[in-house]
């Protein structure tokens, strides 16, 4: 089995990988396999190398090797929730980074072949159903984007079990937010619940139009699920 076959095997098997190619050296050109608890799966160990958790994408010097370090994961499932203008700025901006996306809406009218990307998965859902139409705890982000803030609050009773796991935002002005989580906490949601929602979504950015506001949002959840601040980086507002 060559490396590329048995990171296939391993993605199919939801087992995560990191892959180290030396660049320069003597042995240059090599590939190592690692899992992510750093057990070598393929190829020869490096020396001095240590393999952390939640590795991220870098370049490190070994002795006289230079190795560029990459996690091999599958591509992220993002749940977009609304089909409305926004919603299809940010599933163009999902799919931009390398993003699998599904876009639920419980009208048809909205959820059509031609106001989306064909690698778009488009659902005609009723939002009361997202439990039993939906395999809710593959998606690494979903991004609650419907048209009216009573949607998002049977959007959010349906997610409730999955807040804190994956990265969750709401869209809204900061009235809407708060008058939606004053809402749930009548509801019986706790305070501690809703710290863990994203809402407002997005970064300050100033944005506008759809694509700025898509722009904010996706930014926000790639910050999130990279552990990253979002801050400006010649201002160090940033974490390494």
């Amino acid at each position: 089995m060559n490396l590329y076959e048995l990171i296939e095997q391993r993605l199919e098997r939801e087992e995560p990988s990191v892959m180290v190619t030396i660049l320069s050296g003597e042995r240059e050109g090599e590939k190592v396999l690692y899992s992510p608890t750093g057990e070598v799966v393929y190829g020869n160990g490096i020396d001095g190398l240590c393999i952390v958790p939640k590795q991220r994408n870098e370049i490190l010097n070994i002795g006289s090797m230079e190795c560029f370090i990459q996690p091999v994961e599958k591509d992220p499932e993002v749940l977009v929730l609304g089909a409305g203008h926004v919603s299809r700025c940010i599933a163009d901006m999902l799919l931009f980074i390398g993003c699998h996306v599904t876009v639920v809406d419980d009208r048809p009218e909205y959820v059509r072949a031609d106001f989306f990307d064909e690698r778009v998965k488009r659902m005609c859902i009723d939002f009361r159903n997202l439990q039993g139409e939906l395999p809710l705890s593959t998606y690494k982000g979903i991004i609650i984007v419907t048209r009216a803030h009573e949607y998002d609050s049977i959007c959010l009773h349906q997610l409730r079990d999955y807040v804190g796991t994956t990265y969750m935002g709401l869209m809204g002005s900061h009235k809407r937010i708060f008058h939606a989580f004053e809402v749930l906490k009548e509801e019986g949601w706790t305070q501690e619940e809703l710290d863990l929602l994203y809402g407002p979504i997005g970064l300050e950015l100033g944005a506008e139009t759809p694509e700025e506001i898509a722009l904010s949002i996706v930014s926000e959840f790639l910050a999130v699920t990279r552990g990253k601040s979002g801050g400006f980086l010649s201002r160090g507002g940033y974490s390494r």
